[in-house]
């Protein structure tokens, strides 16, 4: 792209209203018009090929470049035909819409088939194809056509349609049949080379013309051998995953080379195709192996059922097949063979998916668009702190400080909290490995585990970079009143009115307006991220809520307590809540309940975060405290004389967990919850009684 392209999308994009941007595109001429469209289309290229991960750039590139081959390429040309020729490309469309493989095809493929046809006079009674004699290309009559095969003097058949296709697109070089249309009369013609690149091409011709040439088979006086022979040659010269299966559910010995790469085996001959795509489901087994005996019982069968009774798809090495299925029937219509032909859908299934979660995402961003801003802002302080790390230690080799590891976990813990909140499930994953790394780090060493850092730190940029766009889906205003720094025409209005008569109270109410939010986007997600954990932990819970009525907080506060205390509610569903099966034997309703209280006393903002659960295990705690080394002994000894067990859990390093879960086992969050309070010079306590549930109660000050 040159910077004369560059200069003028942002001269055509200066003024962001639509309708300024289209009269700036109408002064164009056409020449200045297609350079811009190209250039336009080439930066959207880029930035969309930057979001995509490493995988599916190059698919994505392929798929692009095609693209714009169609739009700066195919689509001029076809326009200027239209516009120059229009009788002449209409009629061509109308003729070939005729032939019944064409029936429905769009208006751009026919024009497109419609530029390689050649239309030809055929006499009556002098042949356009002879046998053993070269097919140069594909015929579409309308009119009657006398077809004799094997040299015999009476036509075997007299029809109309297409000729010539067979031999195409099997790689036959000779006719096996004569054609002799009944009188004079119009064809169209389309040379061989150019048949077989539109049949790949044309979406959906290629399995019409197959379907055509296989069903005119088994009509004819084609032996089923015959058939399968045909079968395999059109999928070889076309290039398909196909084989065929007998009765006994056994691939035969016609199987293309794709079919053995789908399936994973170097040779499919006498293969049970079930024990290579779908033996571990007995349901889909069992409906396989009744379709086969249905088919091979020589009795007549109802195929709209076998059909149903066949598998659609199956999964081969996380790649997803479809499969169609034809017939092979002797001259008695008793099926020999069945003949099944794999389609890839891993690219079309991957992209559809990737579509829908950046829908999810998208959706809950909206339904939360600052809390969704405070996820990104948190996200991008573990970035910088990852680049501070890599500066400061890693190009270095040296082994970072206990305290800033400690610094680094509880800020990588608080960023995966957020992003699994709104289905940031890479970013979340990639975060959640990075935490895995630092405590690998923190106990055995930088050097032991040096190279494994860079691969994550990029991974954390491009999810990071995936996560920015969705902010462009936000206007700049929107982001702008989140970020507390605009106001709308009338209250900037009455902000300068005020500022001109010296009224500050006014100003300055008016102000911390901008700052102060409900206190209910603390606990922005809470709920749905409890219900998730709930059931991925196989746990029944109800989440209440019971904050006072017009209470509001700053936005700074909201933001720190919605991260920092996250922990405690994901703490009370992970160790306090316990299974319906052990809530039940306790005497307890199997669904736990969770509860969130928030209150204003004076200028003293008091929280309660608590379960009904388990209670703390005091004896537990300290018998794993005094295991752990890396404690201070000293410290641990004096909660247990005081009675307060319950601080060793706000221990930097300590955690009750027996293993390392994406929920908890590193001792990072309560850590985190301690320090961010801490620096809020506010004060936490914990009410438990072991079996009846345990309560954390916050007061921070507001002054």
């Amino acid at each position: 792209m040159t910077p004369e392209q560059i200069a003028k999308i942002s001269e055509v994009f200066s003024d962001p209203n639509p309708l300024a941007v289209a009269e700036e595109i109408n002064q164009l001429s056409r020449e200045e018009k297609t350079d811009f469209a190209k250039a336009c289309f080439e930066l959207s290229g880029k930035v969309s090929s930057s979001l995509l991960e490493p995988t599916l750039k190059e698919t994505f590139q392929k798929i692009f470049q095609g693209i714009g081959r169609m739009f700066f390429i195919r689509f001029p040309q076809v326009n200027n035909k239209l516009r120059n020729e229009y009788s002449l490309w209409h009629d061509k469309v109308s003729k070939l819409r005729d032939v019944l493989i064409f029936a429905n095809t769009s208006k751009f493929d026919l024009l497109t088939i419609a530029e390689n046809i050649i239309e030809k006079q055929l006499k009556a009674d002098e042949p356009f194809l002879s046998q053993f004699e070269e097919v140069k290309g594909v015929y579409f009559v309308r009119d009657p056509v006398k077809v004799f095969e094997h040299n015999s003097k009476v036509p075997s058949v007299v029809r109309n349609g297409v000729f010539g296709e067979g031999p195409c697109i099997t790689g036959e070089i000779e006719s096996s049949v004569t054609a002799i249309p009944t009188g004079d009369c119009d064809a169209l013609f389309i040379p061989r080379e150019k048949f077989l690149e539109l049949i790949r091409k044309v979406p959906g011709l290629q399995e019409r013309v197959f379907q055509d040439v296989v069903e005119r088979a088994r009509l004819g006086s084609v032996r089923a051998e015959e058939q399968r022979r045909l079968i395999q040659e059109i999928l070889d010269n076309i290039g398909q995953g196909s084989f065929s299966i007998d009765k006994a559910g056994e691939i035969g010995e016609n199987y293309t080379k794709i079919a053995a790469e789908y399936l994973g085996v170097d040779s499919l001959a006498g293969a049970p195709f079930a024990d290579l795509a779908f033996r571990r489901d007995r349901k889909v087994l069992r409906n396989y192996y009744r379709a086969l005996h249905m088919l091979f019982s020589g009795n007549q069968f109802d195929s709209a059922m076998v059909l149903d009774l066949l598998p659609k798809e199956i999964i081969i090495n996380q790649r997803i097949f479809k499969l169609h299925y034809s017939f092979l029937q002797d001259v008695g219509g008793h099926v020999v063979s069945v003949f099944v032909r794999m389609e890839d859908l891993t690219l079309e299934r991957e992209l559809a998916q990737k579509e829908a979660e950046e829908k999810n995402i998208l959706d809950k961003m909206q339904q939360n668009i600052g809390g969704f801003m405070d996820m990104l802002n948190d996200a991008q302080n573990s970035f910088k702190l990852m680049e501070e790390f890599a500066d400061d230690y890693w190009d270095k080799e040296e082994q970072p400080p206990q305290e800033f590891v400690r610094e680094v976990m509880r800020t990588l813990h608080g960023s995966k909290g957020l992003s699994g909140q709104f289905e940031l499930n890479k970013l979340k994953k990639v975060i959640h490995s990075l935490e895995d790394w630092f405590l690998k780090i923190d106990n055995e060493g930088l050097t032991a585990h040096y190279d494994e850092f860079i691969e994550l730190f990029q991974v954390l940029e491009q999810e990071l970079q995936f996560a920015l766009a969705f902010k462009e889906n936000l206007g700049d205003g929107i982001i702008k009143i989140l970020d507390g720094v605009s106001f709308s025409k009338e209250e900037f209005a009455v902000l300068a009115e005020a500022v001109k008569n010296s009224d500050i109270k006014t100003a300055t109410t008016l102000i911390l307006s901008r700052n102060n939010v409900a206190a209910e986007r603390i606990i922005s997600n809470w709920k749905k991220d409890t219900d998730r954990l709930a059931e991925k932990l196989g746990k029944k819970v109800d989440f209440q809520i019971e904050i006072e009525e017009g209470l509001m907080v700053s936005r700074e506060l909201a933001k720190s307590l919605n991260v920092s205390l996250g922990h405690l509610y994901r703490n009370c569903v992970d160790h306090g809540v316990e299974v319906p099966q052990k809530r039940q034997e306790s005497g307890k309703d199997e669904t736990g309940r969770i509860f969130v209280k928030i209150a204003k006393n004076g200028d003293v903002l008091n929280l309660q975060i608590g379960d009904d659960g388990a209670g703390l295990d005091s004896e537990k705690i300290a018998a794993i405290a005094r295991g752990k080394s890396n404690l201070d002994q000293a410290e641990i000894e004096g909660y247990i004389s005081q009675n307060e067990h319950w601080r060793i859990l706000f221990m930097a390093g300590f955690s009750s967990a027996e293993t390392v879960t994406d929920v908890s086992g590193r001792g990072v969050g309560m850590d985190a919850v301690m320090s961010t309070l801490n620096q809020m010079h506010g004060t936490i306590v914990m009410d438990t009684q072991l079996g009846q549930g345990s309560v954390f109660k916050i007061d921070i000050p507001l002054g």
